[in-house]
């Protein structure tokens, strides 16, 4: 049988996961948990199955291929890596991966900490940080990227699909953040030119929003309004 991926139905943590199988032409199935719509926005359907998964950290996104059971999206992305040849492989490379790695993954996390919030007022007030907060980082990310294809030269690994991801989910919300880099634009592009990716890109099976849940005030629509 084929991996399930479980997660709710957008883009948010499962998308760098999905794309590293779908580069490495592994097979999967996805379970999609429903969120309630407003005001409850109830979660039973993946709480319900929680903590009956037999999952040792449980959390969504998880992977569960048979006996072996994963959560943590990085945790999910290493294995991945590990099983199909897209990762590191000697201890410079390792640096470097790691460095995308965290830089890609708190860039992340600065994007739900705006976007998840209780109200407009407040969404509004953090927005402002949070676009000088992308500018100062989009520069480092720029900056350590230089003139290579990838991440960690000619060769596509997991990091760049995490990077993809939070770049793209930037590039959506407001795209003139990434008008100065003319390198991370061409390297979004040579993402989307590799042929699984550009297969799935086209396929009905994925779409550009939504990238958060409900909860959120930005990026929860089929069809968002960039900044």
């Amino acid at each position: 049988m084929a991996p399930v991926i479980g997660y709710w139905n957008l883009r948010g943590a499962v998308e760098p996961i999905i794309l590293t199988l779908k580069q490495a032409k592994a097979s999967y199935k996805l379970r999609v948990y429903k969120l309630g719509d407003a005001p409850d926005f109830d979660k039973s359907d993946w709480l319900n199955e929680k903590h009956n998964l037999g999952l040792p950290y449980p959390n969504l996104p998880y992977y569960i291929d048979g006996d072996l059971k994963i959560t943590q999206t990085l945790a999910i992305l290493h294995y991945l890596a590990r099983k199909h040849d897209l990762g590191p492989r000697n201890a410079l490379e390792s640096i470097r991966s790691d460095i995308f790695e965290q830089g890609a993954f708190e860039i992340t996390h600065s994007l739900w900490t705006a976007w998840y919030v209780e109200s407009d007022q407040e969404f509004e007030d953090r927005r402002l940080g949070l676009d000088s907060y992308l500018v100062e980082k989009l520069n480092h990310t720029g900056n350590a990227f230089g003139s290579n294809k990838f991440i960690l030269g000619d060769r596509v690994t997991f990091v760049d699909f995490l990077l993809y991801s939070t770049l793209d989910y930037i590039r959506q919300y407001k795209p003139s953040l990434l008008d100065p880099y003319a390198n991370l634009k061409s390297y979004l592009d040579r993402i989307e030119g590799l042929p699984e990716i550009n297969k799935y890109l086209k396929s009905n099976s994925f779409s550009r929003f939504p990238i958060t849940d409900a909860t959120a005030k930005w990026g929860n629509d089929t069809i968002q309004k960039p900044y």
